[in-house]
């Protein structure tokens, strides 16, 4: 269909906007208004519907720009035609030959401004505060009067609010005695700040709080196992070092949990359950199981540096720093090191680090030809949380030579792993699993290490032993189906390497957390 068909009289009848203009010119009374006179002139003149014209539209631009107060750039003549529509290439577009031109209409006469025979009157606002209600009524309804039928004027927006406000639908006057009174904009600022004080402090408190412990995912009460059937048996406590001793660290966890459940005061269960959590790779748990040892018994020296090290796992340096900072502090033998007129808690992450390792190189440097592992170790962590992990090695390795701790080992372990030293790692992870073959993170471990070293399936399999451990304890559990106690964290690297081995099918078998169709793929036994 050609565009002058589709914008013509005879398509489809006559144009139904001409017809329309038609019957409004037949049936109108004689005496119509300036703006009826101004419609039936442009409707006759445009009887059908015509083809846009640039070139008429650019002659008539400085005609336009009379009415417009604002100066405007006029556009490029250059080009001498100009399309109607634009789109893609494909885009049907007439020849010129079936394009009508189409002469622009000059403005009609009601765009022309006209002098107004209404003299309209500025009220101060000093004016109308004192002018009462009826007063303003009466200006109004003077002002409606004075307009009368003016058809300029008749049917706008003022005219209306003013007709409002003489039939009394507008309320002008004072406040009577009982409501509220207007208040200042100081004075609603004033009981806004008051009202939302404490809301508005926690927002302006909002980098103390990505700072805390709860923005971090620590939870100030322990989230314990549900259906642990070791909450029957009141020796649970001491069949959980027995299990810690046979390198079950699940089942320890699962003794411990009923442990502390049973007695909460008990120092002592809270610590082993706070250090076996730290080797079941789940730091968030063992800081508040520590956190609760050290607030009985603030003496339990050990749980301050695993605490420490679970911060610093948790990428909390400034928690870590001030845990080693407590460790000195409840020590007898270096507590007179520690300033008592230095708030460690006002200070920012590096002026504490520098501030804690100054205090610990002294104490190390207290007795030069004794060494004392904690003191070494600790060194080894405020090392590892600055980077510097070949002074961090040396400290472990040093700590090493007094006594063979598997934490230990597995913290040099991460150690070289972070200095790029992977093939010594594993050597520190495999000394580990040797003192603790159910140390669960010291395997993780090294299916990390491996995962670097592009050893992907040796890593998986690492990954599937660290489950299966945690699965261990699953018979201590009602309701076992639906507990799953296992690390997420181990999954999703689980599910990492399977995706750098090309094996995606393997990889919907961990979104399913199908530990027996793993095992059976990776022959595990």
């Amino acid at each position: 269909m050609s565009l002058n068909k589709l914008v013509g009289g005879d398509c489809g009848g006559n144009n139904s906007l001409v017809q329309l203009s038609h019957i409004v010119s037949r049936d109108a009374q004689p005496q119509l208004s300036q703006a009826d006179r101004f419609v039936n002139e442009f409707m006759a003149q445009a009887s059908v519907p015509q083809t846009f014209n640039m070139n008429a539209l650019l002659n008539n631009i400085p005609e336009v720009e009379k009415v417009n107060t604002h100066t405007m750039a006029a556009p490029s003549r250059s080009s001498q035609t100009s399309t109607l529509f634009t789109g893609p290439s494909t885009s049907f577009m007439p020849p010129p030959s079936m394009m009508r031109p189409f002469s622009f209409m000059p403005p009609p006469p009601m765009l022309r401004s006209q002098p107004s025979n209404v003299q309209i009157q500025y009220v101060n606002e000093s004016e109308l505060e004192t002018t009462s209600e009826p007063d303003v009524r009466a200006k109004a309804q003077e002002y409606v009067n004075t307009v009368g039928t003016d058809d300029e004027h008749a049917y706008s927006e003022f005219m209306s609010f003013m007709k409002r406000i003489s039939a009394g639908e507008l309320n002008f006057a004072e406040p009577v005695e009982g409501e509220q009174e207007k208040l200042s904009k100081e004075k609603i600022l004033e009981e806004m700040a008051e009202k939302y004080k404490d809301e508005w402090d926690k927002l302006s408190n909002v980098t103390d709080y990505w700072n805390s412990e709860i923005a971090n995912g620590i939870s100030d009460e322990y989230n314990f196992t549900e259906g642990n059937v070791m909450l029957e048996n009141k020796s649970a406590l001491e069949i959980g070092k027995e299990k810690l001793k046979m390198g079950d660290i699940p089942g320890a966890v699962m003794c411990f949990e009923a442990a502390v459940q049973q007695n909460q005061d008990s120092a002592e269960a809270w610590y082993l359950l706070g250090t076996t959590q730290a080797e079941n790779e789940q730091d968030p748990l063992a800081i508040t199981a520590l956190k609760k040892s050290l607030a009985i018994d603030p003496r339990q020296l050990e749980a301050y540096i695993t605490l420490a090290a679970a911060y610093t796992n948790e990428n909390m340096p400034k928690f870590a720093f001030i845990a080693l900072l407590n460790w000195l502090k409840a020590s007898p033998k270096y507590s007179d090191l520690v300033p008592q007129d230095i708030d460690p808690n006002t200070m920012d992450t590096k002026e504490l680090e520098n501030h804690v390792k100054t205090l610990y190189l002294r104490a190390a440097q207290l007795n030069p030809t004794q060494i004392d592992p904690d003191v070494q170790s600790g060194l080894g962590v405020v090392f590892n949380i600055s980077r510097e992990y070949d002074k961090a090695v040396d400290c472990l390795r040093t700590a090493l030579m007094v006594v063979s701790d598997a934490k230990l080992w597995n913290r040099l372990g991460a150690t070289l792993a972070n200095s790029d030293k992977s093939e010594q790692a594993v050597e520190a992870y495999h000394e580990a699993l040797n003192l603790e073959p159910g140390f669960i993170r010291a395997r993780y471990n090294v299916g990390i290490t491996c995962m670097n070293l592009g050893a992907h399936r040796q890593a998986a399999e690492h990954f599937l032993v660290a489950l299966n451990q945690q699965l261990k304890a699953k018979d201590m559990e009602q309701g076992s189906s639906s507990v799953n106690n296992t690390s997420l964290t181990i999954w999703t690297t689980l599910r990492m390497v399977c995706s750098f081995m090309g094996e995606h099918e393997v990889t919907k078998l961990v979104d399913d957390r199908n530990l027996a169709e793993l095992n059976e793929f990776f022959e595990i036994e």
